[in-house]
């Protein structure tokens, strides 16, 4: 009984604790009519340093877009450029750019549910607050073949090879010619807004062949890896599903921040050493089911065709 009191208590607490902007009055009135807002923005390249004279473009939200402006400048001797100005927090969004760099680019929500900053004396607090944006060198683009959307597996409970250069199904008068990778459907047969289950198990195809995982980069036009890695342990297989549990849906995917460096089409030598292989890199993969009866694999991939060439680095 004691149990039960205590968490009768606690729960108001936590309610108060979001909702408690909802009646300040400095923060009612900075969402009306715009509250101060002093912020460092810091351009830095992958590895930490300063990005100097980066041309910096803020939009300050002010509730309604045409009431928006920007603040405009350059990053000084220490890559940082001060940001001051009134603003709703409905949006600031920060967009820094300079020739060699691909754009980095960040959105600030100083209102969002349950993470309200706070306003003291006008001012959004942290007063200064500062916000690092990724400027990420370019290197050496090159063409990679690109895959975005949905495609519907062609049967279930069947291993399906799957082309990565020619974004199709192996067989089925599909186009793929070459299996990257191989999947196979598990589905109750349901549209995604009533099915309990679908289950997509990958693996990968021959010896050598497989995938590691690698972290992104959040807020920069180039969020990949510049090269595919030839000394990392490849795994083969991987399974991904969406599932619902007490009404609501569960997925399973990359998770968020990470992708996976692929490789495939490999030639072994008679000591086991990979001499030739195709490389690529996926930022997502899942599986719902369709409408019109079959069940739809969503894939967002880069694969590079020429062999042995590890740049992942897209034009």
């Amino acid at each position: 009984m004691k149990n039960k009191i205590v968490l009768l208590m606690v729960l108001p607490t936590v309610v108060m604790s979001v909702f408690a902007h909802k009646k300040d009055p400095e923060y009612l009135k900075a969402r009306r009519n715009g509250g101060d807002l002093r912020m460092i923005v810091s351009a830095v390249d992958d590895r930490g340093n300063a990005v100097t004279n980066a041309s910096v473009k803020v939009l300050m939200g002010m509730n309604f877009r045409e009431k928006a402006y920007y603040v405009t400048g350059l990053t000084d001797t220490n890559g940082q450029f001060i940001v001051e100005g009134k603003t709703t927090g409905n949006e600031v969004e920060i967009e820094i750019m300079k020739g060699g760099y691909y754009r980095g680019h960040d959105k600030l929500c100083l209102i969002a549910m349950g993470k309200e900053f706070e306003v003291t004396n006008g001012r959004w607090q942290p007063w200064g607050m500062e916000v690092n944006i990724p400027m990420r060198l370019v290197i050496n683009p090159v063409s990679l073949v690109k895959k975005k959307g949905g495609v519907a597996v062609p049967e279930s409970d069947a291993w399906i090879g799957f082309d990565m250069k020619r974004g199709d199904w192996v067989g089925y008068g599909c186009k793929g010619e070459v299996p990257d990778f191989e999947v196979k459907l598990q589905w109750d047969g349901k549209p995604v807004v009533s099915s309990d289950f679908a289950i997509l198990e990958l693996r990968f195809v021959g010896d050598g062949a497989g995938f590691y995982m690698d972290s992104t980069t959040s807020c920069s036009d180039f969020s990949g890896v510049y090269n595919a890695s030839t000394n990392e342990v490849y795994r083969k297989e991987f399974i991904c599903s969406t599932t619902r549990r007490n009404g609501k849906i569960i997925m399973q995917e990359i998770p968020q921040g990470k992708l996976f460096v692929t490789r495939s089409r490999c030639r072994i030598d008679d000591k086991g050493v990979v001499v030739q292989a195709n490389y690529g890199f996926v930022r997502a993969i899942m599986i719902e089911g369709g409408y019109n009866g079959k069940a739809e694999m969503f894939v967002n991939y880069r694969f590079n065709p020429t062999p042995n060439d590890t740049n992942l680095e897209p034009k």
